[in-house]
């Protein structure tokens, strides 16, 4: 009986030994995460860094029911070898990696979706303009049931980041229904990249239960501008959208964010922004994300003019000077102002690798 129940003691033992947490760089991605795409399932949706990112985990995905035991085995493995001190190739470079305690545990508590393309603007820097008669007519898979079969298993903790991206979430059947799945599951920290052309909602219920953020890519202080670069007439409804889920937020104040993406030969100048602060500012928008186009930097990251690091410096200031508690940057923007010196001497000792 005693060897019976030391067999029991060691085995329980073990197991909690194994889901100890353990340090090691990886990222919040690789041990917990997903990021579902309109082709794919990848890992995550970063992708300016020496490896390039986006890890395909499930090639050609139609949205089909996961294997989540076949799922949660190949992130272990991943996990295995971030212990050996191996990192994935599409990985390397990432400013996201880090050093800390990982636990082991099978759980996802990272999800990006982004596997549907519709919008309801027309933005020049997008990447579906090269072909806008596929993404415009492309039939959107439902991702719902799959995360419905994900909750009911117990396996999605809050504490980690929801963030849907895509084309416009408020335009998706599924996404009202999916975004109160998420809340009603305890997700307290979900991001909602919005064009805010249309009202949601389930965006205001997470807003008032302080469960949501919902960041707003304006790009301008202008109609004229904001036309240029969205093509699409709907400058008065975004910021009047903005005024009413400012004043839906509960007890946190922050969690409307209004975005503002460096398109140079757009809306490079300090003038537009001082515009787009001034109506942030007007609206009662107390955090603002700073981020440069991605495909100007993907092509000019290794040239990038003294004046673009100003601009960006201009537009932190410009938070601090009307008392704005939160000020973020985004992929690129991260990146590009981490790198300034290492892009600076590649650039003076002819090193650099341009496009």
């Amino acid at each position: 009986m005693f060897e019976k129940f030391k067999s029991l003691f060691d085995s329980h033992t073990t197991e909690r030994e194994e889901n100890q947490p353990k340090r090691y760089v990886s990222c919040e991605y690789v041990q917990h995460g997903f990021n579902v795409d309109y082709e794919d399932i990848k890992m995550c949706c970063f992708n300016c860094h020496e490896g390039g990112g986006r890890q395909i985990l499930i090639d050609n995905y139609k949205g089909e029911l996961i294997d989540w035991k076949k799922f949660f085995k190949q992130k272990r493995e991943m996990r295995e070898l971030n212990k050996k001190g191996i990192i994935l190739e599409r990985c390397k470079g990432c400013i996201f990696l880090k050093e800390r305690e990982w636990d082991d545990e099978d759980y996802i508590n990272y999800m990006v979706f982004n596997h549907w393309t519709q919008c309801n603007c027309k933005c020049k820097y997008c990447f579906t303009n090269e072909q806008s008669d596929f993404f415009n007519t492309r039939k959107n898979y439902n991702m719902y049931p799959v995360i419905k079969q994900l909750a009911d298993m117990g396996k999605i903790r809050g504490g980690g980041e929801i963030g849907f991206g895509g084309g416009e979430p408020a335009l998706l059947p599924e996404f009202e229904p999916l975004l109160n799945l998420l809340l009603d599951c305890g997700c307290d920290n979900i991001r909602v990249h919005s064009s805010c052309v249309k009202y949601s909602n389930a965006i205001e219920r997470g807003l008032r239960e302080d469960k949501l953020t919902l960041v707003v890519s304006v790009d301008s202080g202008t109609a004229e501008t904001y036309t240029n670069i969205k093509r699409v007439n709907h400058f008065n409804k975004v910021w009047e959208n903005l005024a009413l889920y400012t004043s839906k937020q509960g007890e946190n104040k922050y969690k409307v964010k209004t975005k503002y993406i460096i398109y140079p030969g757009y809306n490079d100048n300090k003038e537009e922004i001082d515009k787009f602060f001034e109506l942030t500012d007007k609206v009662g928008i107390k955090s603002v994300v700073l981020d440069v186009e991605g495909g100007w930097y993907e092509q000019h990251k290794y040239e990038i003019p003294d004046d673009l690091y100003e601009l960006l410096d201009y537009a932190e200031q410009k938070t601090k000077d009307l008392g704005m508690k939160f000020v973020e940057f985004y992929d690129r923007a991260s990146h590009m102002r981490s790198h300034k010196e290492e892009y600076k001497h590649l650039r003076e000792t002819g090193n650099a690798q341009m496009p």
